[in-house]
């Protein structure tokens, strides 16, 4: 009789305590996250990240094997850890969920996660298996997942264009064709970037449009002065005008104080990054701008080889690649900036009038040099790959191309005023 009284209160307790731990896990995950999305510094982001792991120490498996939620912490401190430069925690906690805890809707986000991670590190056939893996289990499950079999599939083309083309006797760029549908609204291309997000912004003088990542009309704005779209790691695509940066979806523009006083104005390239900072280049400054949000100076990166910026491209490391046009007595170059603005490389080339850059996910960089119609693809360590024009595989034949852009299958957009469209190689 007594056995029973036991056994029937552990039955009781049991199911409480879950329900407490689950509850008090789910408190400490949404404020996790909550602290990521408001993050503005990468030490925000380590505090974030920290909250995410008090889930697992305060609830081992252990004492816990069916709490899910101790997955999905784990995922995303390791994506928080990819982004504060903890590697190697971060490849441990993915492997923690993979190998001992159950499989759960978080598991295909974690392979996806692992895959990404080694495929940045250069261990392109582990990565390949657990993105396969990823890709399967987010099909395969309904879940927050997000969009990792999206994300994946991406993943999968960039190895296979960049790395197994190669691989197997093929130049990595096979075909071209025009991107632009007439539904735009654009006539004279003149600006092109792609989004993390897989849309492309399109822009010509007095006009810009967003492509979806089907590549059909998403939205259009009618602008003024627009100069070429702006590059950002998140959403809200926007476009340089005269005042700054306006958004296309969001019409606010943040406009940039200059150090001595005033709007800095004829900016010519921009980028926001996953906290909102800006780093911006001007005709009226031979340095690389940094700057908060809200468009207030940050710091000002100076090197003596700059002397004529006109592009600036970020890498998914938070390097800082810039185009610099050179002057009469100095060639064209592409520099290099750590993501804390430490200046680290610099390599020339002979180009004729080089104007626009953009960088892939393996930090391979993409120079357009309208002097010769050509797009000339270097590695991270600016070793030619490729040089592609004026005739594009395909047959397609390059006239006034004015703006290049990448986006995460390695596809090259580029913007040809004179053709009236956008060529993208595949």
């Amino acid at each position: 009789m007594g056995a029973a009284v036991g056994l029937t209160l552990v039955a009781a307790v049991l199911p409480a305590q879950n329900e407490a731990a689950e509850r008090e896990a789910t408190v400490l995950v949404e404020a996790g996250l909550a602290a990521a999305r408001d993050a503005a510094s990468i030490d925000d982001l380590a505090l974030a990240r920290e909250r995410l792991l008090e889930v697992p120490r305060r609830f081992p498996r252990s004492q816990h094997p069916r709490l899910q939620l101790r997955g999905r912490a784990l995922v995303e401190a390791a994506a928080l850890g990819r982004r504060t430069g903890a590697e190697r925690e971060a490849a441990g906690e993915l492997l923690r969920v993979l190998e001992r805890e159950a499989e759960s809707e978080w598991t295909p986000r974690a392979h996806f996660e692992l895959g990404d991670l080694l495929l940045m590190r250069g261990d392109w056939q582990d990565a390949a298996r657990h993105l396969r893996l990823a890709r399967e289990g987010a099909l395969d499950a309904n879940g927050g997942n997000g969009n990792v079999a999206g994300d994946a599939l991406e993943r999968m083309t960039l190895i296979h264009r960049l790395i197994l083309r190669p691989l197997a006797g093929q130049e990595r760029w096979l075909d071209s064709r025009g991107y632009l549908p007439a539904q735009a609204g654009i006539e004279r291309p003149r600006g092109v970037a792609a989004g993390a997000d897989g849309r492309l912004v399109v822009t010509e003088t007095n006009r810009a449009a967003i492509l979806d990542a089907d590549g059909a009309p998403a939205s259009a704005r009618d602008l003024r002065g627009v100069v070429r779209p702006s590059h950002a790691a998140a959403d809200s695509p926007g476009v340089i005008t005269a005042d700054g940066v306006t958004g296309i979806e969001d019409p606010r523009t943040v406009s940039f104080s200059r150090v001595g006083g005033g709007e800095l104005d004829r900016i010519v390239a921009g980028h926001r990054d996953g906290f909102g900072n800006w780093t911006v280049l001007s005709r009226r400054s031979a340095e690389v701008l940094r700057y908060d949000p809200q468009g207030r100076p940050i710091e000002t990166l100076r090197v003596a080889a700059l002397t004529q910026p006109v592009d600036v491209a970020v890498g998914r490391d938070g390097a800082i690649h810039v185009l610099d046009a050179g002057a009469r007595s100095t060639p064209p170059s592409v520099l290099r900036f750590a993501a804390d603005g430490r200046f680290e490389e610099a390599f020339r080339a002979e180009w004729r009038r080089p104007v626009a850059l953009d960088v892939d996910a393996f930090g391979n960089r993409y120079v357009l040099d309208a002097g010769t119609l050509q797009i000339l693809v270097y590695d991270a360590f600016a070793t030619p790959l490729a040089a592609l024009g004026p005739v594009l595989p395909g047959g397609q034949e390059l006239r006034t191309p004015e703006d290049v852009a990448v986006d995460g299958q390695a596809r090259i957009f580029v913007a040809d005023s004179r053709l009236g469209q956008v060529v993208v190689l595949e």
